[in-house]
């Protein structure tokens, strides 16, 4: 007999951050133009923490959400709460063995709001964004779950602070989490191929993947008409971007400008405190967030942005190409989707990655055909509603399966 599945009607996303496109970091741009392309299909609810500063567009009128639990983003305490706060951190993490940045997005209030959006939403089906939020996966109950894990089990940021032996720890107890939490969703799924093998063969379970989604702008950036400007954009807080940052400003810039001498190198996105004692260096200049990224790219010649730490895909490298720039970066940089050579570079070394930068910035030719290239390619692979529709059909083959 034919067993006739409902379409999907609600979809339920719970993540550690506002889903917003106006975002100052990757994931949070990411998720955002996602929810936009899946809000035209199906009606979407959110359940997640959310900074003050957010709060006006977390609002169901002025957001993709029909439903939202929106929950006051955890600020860093001060003072004497500081102290209880890292005693309560300590507890978490060294006597119930929760990884750091696990135990830090551990809330009792949201794992009561993702129960309360069940009961009140019934969602037809839940997508889970981010190892950090895998430990509420038991809170939905019967709905059944996607979750993306989108930097291979283990965030970037999860550094402790407190040496390597406690780096060491807390890689141990991220791996536990991942078999403990993860196993509970009903279907897997990771931001590139490279992440979905690892994680399919530590879980021994099928991973798919998603694939990742940008704003495409509607005209490629002039970038042959800008000046000798190198960009590189990113979320300071996230360890892998400071790190890339201060290797562009102290080992590649100067092999650059030797040859280039009015080269500059342009630092842009929050957490610019974290950059402090390389703002003087010669050709730096950190700009802080942008909120006109349109604008942003319209005045450089190349995103460079090598990356030496982390996992996931590169949401930095990925708007460039959006907007028109040609990208140089190493395989780290690179990874997680394929991209022609001619709108992105991929070298390893500081001297080929300042020859390659040299290049777009002293021909305006190869930049100009380097960023058509860009565009177009990204015209091609990363509309939002492809994807959208993609992962509501996988959505909708699960419920099949179920029934």
């Amino acid at each position: 007999m034919l067993v006739r599945c409902r379409p999907i009607v609600r979809l339920l996303m719970v993540a550690p951050f506002l889903p917003d496109t106006r975002a100052t970091h990757g994931g949070g741009l990411y998720l955002g133009t996602l929810c936009e392309a899946l809000a035209k299909r199906v009606e979407l609810g959110l359940v997640a923490p959310v900074r003050a500063d957010e709060m006006s567009r977390a609002q169901v009128g002025a957001s993709p959400f029909r439903f939202l639990a929106a929950l006051p983003f955890p600020e860093r305490p001060r003072g004497p709460a500081l102290v209880r706060h890292r005693a309560v951190m300590a507890l978490r993490w060294g006597l119930r063995g929760m990884p750091l940045v696990a135990a830090k997005h551990h809330s009792r209030a949201m794992a009561d709001a993702v129960r309360r959006a069940v009961a009140e939403w019934s969602p037809d089906a839940a997508l889970v964004e981010v190892a950090q939020s895998a430990q509420y996966l038991g809170d939905l109950g019967a709905v059944p779950s996607v979750f993306t894990d989108h930097e291979a089990g283990v965030p970037a940021n999860a550094n402790t602070d407190l040496g390597g032996w406690a780096d060491r720890r807390d890689a141990r107890l991220w791996r536990r989490y991942v078999e403990r939490f993860y196993r509970r969703a009903t279907l897997l799924q990771a931001v590139t191929r490279e992440d979905a093998a690892a994680l399919q063969q530590l879980l021994d379970r099928p991973v798919a993947v998603r694939l990742p989604v940008v704003q495409v702008a509607r005209e490629p950036a002039a970038c042959a008409s800008a000046p000798p400007r190198m960009l590189f954009l990113g979320n300071y807080s996230h360890r892998p971007n400071p790190e890339a940052a201060r290797a562009l400003a102290d080992r590649v810039l100067p092999l650059v400008r030797a040859r280039v001498p009015a080269a500059e190198l342009w630092l842009a996105g929050p957490h610019a405190n974290k950059l402090d004692g390389i703002r003087e260096r010669p050709g730096v200049r950190v700009l802080g967030y942008v909120d006109d990224l349109p604008g942003l790219f319209a005045q450089v010649r190349a995103l460079v942005a090598p990356l030496y730490s982390g996992a996931g895909f590169r949401m930095k490298g990925l708007s460039a190409l959006a907007h028109g720039v040609p990208v140089v970066t190493n395989d780290l940089g690179a990874r997680g989707i394929e991209v022609p050579v001619t709108a992105r570079t991929i070298v390893e070394s500081d001297a080929d990655l300042a020859a390659a930068a040299v290049r777009l910035l002293t021909d305006a030719t190869h930049a100009a055909a380097a960023g058509s290239a860009a565009h177009a390619w990204a015209q091609h692979n990363l509309a939002a509603d492809a994807v959208a529709a993609a992962q509501l059909e996988r959505i909708a083959e699960l419920l099949r399966q179920r029934r």
